[in-house]
């Protein structure tokens, strides 16, 4: 699936659409380059996973993880600065399993994802316009999709 962003609101709105649609256990990969709007779109997910307003979603660059308590918790990662044996070792898919796992930069460790993950593959397209592509389970895109013909941007 295939989505035109138009800004950052639509990137925000696209992260809470899919975060209303996640199960515990989920785990969605972020894709993109410095500025694609990984963290925005995580700032979504927790939006859509009831996380309160007040907490401020930031990417765990030097954290690699924090967790926010929601209806789900947002397990929120990031393997910026790390290799693929070092992001093994957090254990992170297990760590999240009663929650949502969102990972920052999970191409640098691609074997330990589930099948099941949600990839959102993000690209800048202008000064504030972003696409988003998106593979998952034919569920969650089916209900994606359905809102996004319905209200014009999920």
């Amino acid at each position: 699936m295939e989505l035109a962003l138009a800004d950052e609101a639509a990137t925000l709105a696209l992260g809470a659409a899919l975060g209303r649609r996640l199960r515990a256990g989920a785990v969605v990969l972020l894709v993109g380059e410095l500025g694609a709007g990984k963290t925005v779109v995580a700032r979504g997910l927790a939006q859509g996973l009831g996380v309160e307003a007040a907490y401020d979603i930031v990417s765990p660059t030097f954290t690699l993880l924090n967790v926010y308590p929601g209806c789900l918790a947002l397990y929120h990662a990031d393997l910026y600065r790390l290799e693929a044996a070092q992001a093994a070792e957090l254990e992170l898919v297990e760590e999240a399993a009663g929650g949502v796992l969102a990972v920052e930069w999970a191409e640098r460790a691609p074997a330990l994802w589930p099948a099941s993950a949600v990839l959102v593959r993000l690209a800048v397209s202008g000064e504030h316009s972003r696409r988003a592509l998106i593979s998952g389970p034919a569920e969650t895109l089916e209900a994606l999709q359905a809102m996004y013909k319905e209200v014009g941007r999920c």
